[in-house]
């Protein structure tokens, strides 16, 4: 296959075929003249679609959401230097989530390295940087090794725990002439690490238990476990709570599902009661146990790929190590059929669920309709993305109807701004209408890939909650201090921004006007903005502050 015209295969030419053998479908990315050649190569083969996106933290954002919606390996391309340095963030993201995520970054001519003579887009210790929010860094040392190196670093990030893997392609070898790869890509097993006498033992407990809890996590998610999840506490009687990445893995109407609500009194008064804990790939996020002062049954059986990190919080009685799809079924395989919970018990979890959302309803005050309206106007396949604001936080996580696995996103590192870069990957995955919420400040992080949305004529929904600013932050330096500093943001047109930038905006300023706006934005399934004015639908009924407090108290 030739490069340019008159040349023969290379380096370019290997990461391409490389990403084909991965069946990769989409990169994200922005060329630079350290990359040049596998774009190059991209160009040629036209096997691969290549999106382009306008900042790199929004390459590494979309792979992630990529990643999460569609289960498959997300791909996104860099610069060396600043462009590698702006993806941090987004990479970030990837590393807390434990998303699958190969990264393509060029390097400066390998004659070069670690010289520290100026070469331009030259960062020392580059690997270092990239090292510290991946699960590994690989760098090609010859033309001919690029094939199989990116081939080595998506197995690294498809296997358990998943997270993102860096490839660096130093220049002048992406330009070397090199013959035609040659091998396939054989996928990760899925492994389990105990042995018969913990299964017998976590039977056992299984059976014995008579007031029996689930707390489902992310690992379920990327294990594909939620029928054998499903199963399993319909099989016990088990209510289920999950965390933010969890929601769906059992459908928030059904009768056993508690959802993402452990902040909630009575919830945690159901896990005091409980007799065991089935923890299921989740660690115990600080902010889903406050700080992990909730209390939890000395009975808990933990599931995970690594089982020593969540015990780090909550220390098991037992642990099995291993996918959680593979442990589920053989636990499933053993256990004894019988009714599990009693009827009480079963009661108790539902009437728990539901006066749960009936006391969170209570605090949102006129939102309470925004979160009505916007039920309405999705359906089961709909993928929600939030950004961090306060309707995410009070009701998109947790009130918004979730009835299938990756249809929920969110920023587990909790940043502000990701939230666009998110739905525009995730929009390429589920070739679906997306909602983005995002607030006002949040939103103007990310903005410019409203031009990447239109280009690429994505059916993504974006829903500015505008209140004049950083709203939680406000609310928090109000409450601690009685004033505020930083936090007011003025009232940007972004209608007029949307527009400009090739799509189709509104704004408006009452519950029914945003139904009936949400509806025919989804319906038309074309890029579109909606700015709501949240100082004209008024305050929530209880002033949102999240979870920070300032650290006077020890940690458990």
């Amino acid at each position: 296959m030739a490069g340019r015209e008159g040349s023969s295969h290379t380096g370019g030419d290997s990461v391409v075929e490389a990403l084909e053998r991965l069946g990769v479908e989409v990169v994200f990315g922005i060329p630079s003249v350290h990359n040049i050649p596998i774009y190059d190569a991209l160009a040629r083969r036209g096997s691969i679609k290549v999106v382009t996106v306008r900042h790199e933290q929004a390459a590494a954002g979309a792979a992630d959401a990529y990643a999460r919606v569609s289960g498959r390996l997300g791909a996104f391309i860099t610069s060396t230097g600043p462009g590698a340095a702006n993806a941090m963030g987004g990479l970030l993201e990837a590393f807390v989530s434990g998303s699958p995520v190969l990264h393509l970054t060029g390097q400066i001519d390998s004659r070069f390295l670690g010289q520290k003579r100026g070469f331009i887009h030259e960062v020392p210790a580059q690997g270092e940087m990239l090292g510290s929010l991946s699960k590994r860094v690989l760098t090609a040392a010859t033309a001919e090794s690029i094939f199989g190196l990116v081939l080595e670093a998506a197995g690294e990030a498809l296997t358990s725990p998943r997270g993102p893997v860096s490839v660096e392609l130093p220049i002048d070898l992406q330009y070397a002439e090199t013959g035609p790869s040659e091998g396939s890509f054989i996928p990760p097993e899925p492994s389990a690490g105990f042995g018969r006498e913990e299964l017998a033992r976590a039977v056992e407990l299984l059976s014995a238990a008579r007031r029996p809890l689930i707390w489902a996590g992310g690992g379920v998610v990327s294990a594909e476990a939620d029928r054998e999840l499903r199963e399993l506490a319909e099989r016990l009687g088990a209510g289920v709570i999950t965390t933010p990445n969890a929601r769906g893995v059992l459908p928030e109407d059904h009768p056993l599902c508690i959802g993402n609500l452990p902040w909630d009194a009575e919830v945690r008064r159901l896990a005091i009661a409980s007799d065991l804990l089935v923890a299921v790939g989740t660690r115990y996020q600080a902010t889903n146990t406050d700080l992990w002062r909730m209390k939890l049954p000395a009975g808990i059986l933990q599931i995970d790929v690594r089982p020593e990190v969540p015990a780090r919080n909550y220390p098991p009685a037992l642990a099995l190590e291993g996918d959680a799809r593979l442990v589920l079924a053989e636990l499933l395989e053993d256990l004894p059929a019988r009714s599990g919970s009693d009827a009480q018990w079963r009661r108790e979890v539902a009437a728990v669920a539901q006066s749960a959302r009936r006391a969170l309803r209570a605090t949102l005050g006129p939102q309470e309709a925004l979160l009505d309206e916007t039920a309405a106007a999705l359906d089961d396949e709909s993928v929600v993305v939030k950004d961090s604001t306060i309707p995410a936080y009070t009701w998109g996580n947790r009130l918004l109807p979730v009835r299938a696995p990756r249809r929920s996103i969110m920023p587990n590192g909790f940043a502000i701004g990701l939230g666009l870069t998110h739905a525009l990957g995730a929009a390429v995955a589920s070739r679906r209408p997306v909602l983005l919420m995002a607030g006002d400040g949040g939103f103007m992080l990310a903005a410019t890939e409203l031009a990447t949305i239109a280009q690429e004529e994505l059916p993504v929904v974006a829903v500015v909650f505008n209140d004049g600013g950083y709203g939680i932050l406000r609310n928090i330096q109000e409450r601690q201090y009685g004033r505020r500093i930083g936090v007011d943001l003025g009232r940007p047109d972004f209608v007029g921004l949307a527009a400009s930038l090739g799509v189709k905006a509104e704004r408006v300023a009452s519950a029914d006007s945003y139904g009936k706006a949400l509806r025919g934005a989804l319906e038309a399934g074309r890029p579109h903005l909606i700015e709501l004015d949240l100082a004209a639908i008024g305050p929530m009924a209880v002033t949102y502050t999240g979870t920070s407090r300032p650290p006077v108290e020890p940690v458990r």
